[in-house]
């Protein structure tokens, strides 16, 4: 009994390690996600597109992701299928090299929608394996794996200034180097990621080996609500700064990069504070949070006031997701490709697809108005956020 608990130990700690190449694998994924919206100006400014047609770029791309992810979740879960990981992160790449070989909307669109699909093929395998190879931390891995992507989407634009300011459209041919070198690499691991099965056997016995699909739905309307605060926050905290508070174009790339930068180091923490408080009261949480500081960003339009809420806006934004991420997951112990699918794909596209309307709002209103809705978006989530403690603590009792 003993040799087998440690032999189950020991298997536990030697799988914790490939967390790191799962969150590099993230990190290759989502390095695109984070560029398409950077490419943009250069469509216009180098190949003459309208605005409006370089939206189709970013609709294009996020409409197949949202489609197509819970399905690859869903093939994961029959079975196991690690090679979907390298194959994601080669057509991420790959489509990003495309949009910039040939200036037509013919070429672009297919290649932004190529890049989606490869997005799509990774996260819901890639969600999959690291709750496994988390062992009984889950939040604590699932922040690693989360990590991976906020390092990706914030290098993104980075790349994107860098070599298409050097070498024009075709600068997106960078893409591709890491899409292929990763994904060779995650090919050689894909025997060990076999080995990791297709369910946690212990999370579906503490679940009764149920999937609890409303409560998961619940989590799901919760996370899909923060996105679209997310998605905002990147693109309205820049112009409010310029626009609002009369600072140059400069300053505003700058609170986008602190705002990233302190993401990074808040996921990184989840795992841990969660472990302390709970996952579903760490969540409601920082949405009161969260309501509160963009009543005051909208309030309060004095920089150095701006900039400290920009911050703790960035960790409360981040504190709490990778650790949703794995409450969600614990609630489809049987189907978990399926609820990273979800979880990771379908919520954030949603975010994505909801921000022209933030477009709207600021357009007849005013940006102080985009940030007083926000916060309106936050308290709905957090509604369903009270919901989810509501039923853990019954749960428990």
């Amino acid at each position: 009994m003993y040799q087998n608990e440690k032999r189950t130990m020991t298997s536990q700690v030697d799988n914790r390690k490939y967390l790191y190449a799962l969150m590099g694998g993230h990190l290759c994924t989502d390095i695109n996600q984070g560029a398409l919206s950077a490419v943009l100006p250069f469509l216009v400014m180098y190949d003459g597109f309208s605005f409006a047609e370089v939206s189709l770029v970013i609709f294009g791309s996020t409409i197949m992701s949202a489609i197509v992810q819970p399905l690859f979740g869903m093939l994961g879960d029959r079975k196991a299928r690690p090679w979907f990981m390298a194959l994601g992160v080669f057509l991420a790449g790959l489509g990003m090299f495309g949009i910039g070989l040939v200036p037509d909307l013919r070429v672009i669109v297919p290649s932004a929608i190529v890049s989606g699909i490869g997005i799509a093929m990774f996260h819901p395998e890639g969600g999959r394996l690291a709750n496994l190879a988390a062992g009984e931390r889950k939040s604590r891995g699932m922040s690693i794996f989360a990590v991976g992507g906020n390092i990706g989407f914030a290098t993104g634009p980075i790349l994107v200034a860098v070599f298409l300011g050097t070498f024009g459209m075709t600068g997106t041919a960078v893409f591709l180097i890491p899409a292929i070198l990763y994904s060779i690499f995650l090919l050689t691991l894909n025997k060990r990621f076999l080995s990791f099965g297709l369910v946690d056997a212990k999370a579906v016995a503490n679940r009764g080996g149920k999937d609890r699909w409303g409560i998961f739905s619940v989590v799901i309307a919760s996370l899909s609500i923060r996105s679209i605060i997310f998605y905002g926050c990147l693109a309205f905290i820049p112009l409010f700064v310029v626009n609002v508070l009369g600072q140059p174009e400069a300053i505003g790339s700058l609170m986008i990069t602190l705002y990233s930068l302190v993401g990074v180091v808040a996921t990184l923490l989840s795992g841990r504070v969660s472990e302390h408080i709970g996952a579903a009261q760490l969540l409601a949480g920082c949405l009161v949070v969260i309501c509160v500081l963009l009543l005051t960003f909208a309030g309060v339009p004095y920089l150095p006031i701006s900039m400290a809420v920009v911050v703790l806006i960035a960790v409360a934004m981040n504190l709490s997701y990778p650790s949703t991420v794995t409450l969600s997951q614990s609630f489809l112990p049987n189907h978990l490709g399926t609820a990273s699918g979800i979880s990771y794909g379908l919520t954030t596209c949603i975010g994505g697809i909801a921000s022209p309307g933030l477009g709207i709002i600021g357009d007849t209103y005013g940006l102080v108005t985009v940030f007083l809705a926000m916060a309106c978006v936050a308290a709905v989530s957090l509604v369903f956020a009270l919901i989810v403690v509501g039923y853990e603590r019954k749960s428990k009792v």
